[in-house]
């Protein structure tokens, strides 16, 4: 393997890159897969000049992503392999369009990073996802204690999912006055939330879950009475650490900031499921189980049309193609109109 720089490569992909964040606006998630996909491609290439192009390297490439391996040592998914190919034909549509690559690299050159059929197919499947029921999300609810503050805001974290299925990245970045609970709403508004795409989204409380909002009342009227705070403060501070000598660090209070990751609430949601004996289900399951139960239960195609923009979707198809799949047992029962 190669690992000496280009560095002629290096600067085309940085330009590349530039172009994407700026002319394209793609997010830096979409970014750093894309620095990853290509430094794969450059990597297996032997660091060849890009200005050299041939077609022959894109077959090549695409049959080595055939039989490559993932971190785990199991073939690459489908969808791996197809955002790979997918970043590769956007770098060769780009190349073909600058100066010292366009008399080489033809735009028609970027078809040739493509799947077949069959594994385009595959790739876009919709996997089955894990989630939690209605029931169960209550029950990891119940047993959560809420007796300090600091079990308070846990507590009223799990309530807001339960209720809305916020994105995680939204939920760290609410301040108090995004919340109603008189309207029992909460307002997304992109230009202090981090919400996908930078979209306005106007959630309400899921019908049927009212256990899920005294937690929410009880922590805001904490954060009113005793804590103080004002409505531009954040909704879910983030919890402020101390040091003690030979102990290292140890929670005290909050800090008055937002999380500067999402990874403390991934972790309070997966321990609070784990406590009541269930699957250390994530934040984003409750997505998949508010959108399954909207599939299952909507008894208009108007409310199914309110919970999909309730989760933020503006095509209700992407709610069902994305999260309200049908169980293997559903699909049965209700095909064969057999009960349970």
């Amino acid at each position: 393997m190669t690992t000496q720089l280009n560095e002629k490569n290096e600067r085309t992909k940085r330009e590349f890159l530039t172009f994407r964040k700026h002319a394209k606006q793609v997010s830096e998630k979409t970014l750093d897969r894309e620095v990853a996909h290509l430094e794969r491609f450059d990597v297996w290439n032997r660091r060849k000049d890009f200005a050299k192009f041939h077609i022959d390297w894109a077959v090549g490439f695409r049959e080595h992503l055939d039989h490559a391996k993932s971190a785990n040592g199991k073939p690459l998914a489908k969808s791996t392999t197809r955002a790979i190919m997918a970043t590769m034909r956007e770098f060769t549509l780009w190349l073909s369009q600058q100066d010292g690559f366009r008399r080489r690299i033809k735009a028609a050159d970027a078809s040739y990073f493509q799947l077949s059929r069959r594994d385009e197919a595959e790739a876009r499947a919709a996997p089955e996802r894990p989630a939690p029921s209605i029931r169960q999300a209550k029950r990891a609810l119940a047993m959560m204690p809420s007796e300090t503050p600091r079990q308070m805001r846990d507590k009223a974290i799990f309530a807001l999912l339960c209720l809305t299925g916020i994105r995680v990245e939204a939920l760290t970045s609410l301040k108090i006055k995004h919340l109603d609970l008189e309207e029992k709403s909460v307002t997304q508004n992109p230009r202090e939330v981090a919400t996908k795409f930078g979209k306005r989204i106007d959630t309400f409380f899921a019908k049927d879950f009212a256990e899920a909002e005294a937690p929410l009342r009880d922590w805001t009227t904490y954060l009113d009475e005793v804590a103080l705070y004002s409505p531009d403060d954040p909704l879910f501070p983030a919890t402020a650490l101390t040091t003690q000598s030979n102990k290292g660090f140890t929670a005290c209070g909050f800090t008055r900031a937002h999380w500067k990751t999402t990874e403390p609430a991934r972790k309070i949601v997966n321990t609070a499921f784990e406590a009541a004996g269930l699957p250390a289900f994530g934040p984003h399951a409750f997505r998949h189980m508010l959108a399954r139960h909207a599939a299952k239960n909507s008894k208009t195609v108007a409310e199914f049309i309110a919970n999909a923009q309730n989760l933020g979707h503006s095509d209700p198809l992407t709610t069902l193609r994305s999260y309200g799949q049908i169980s293997r047992d559903d699909q049965r029962r209700l095909i064969t109109g057999e009960s349970e």
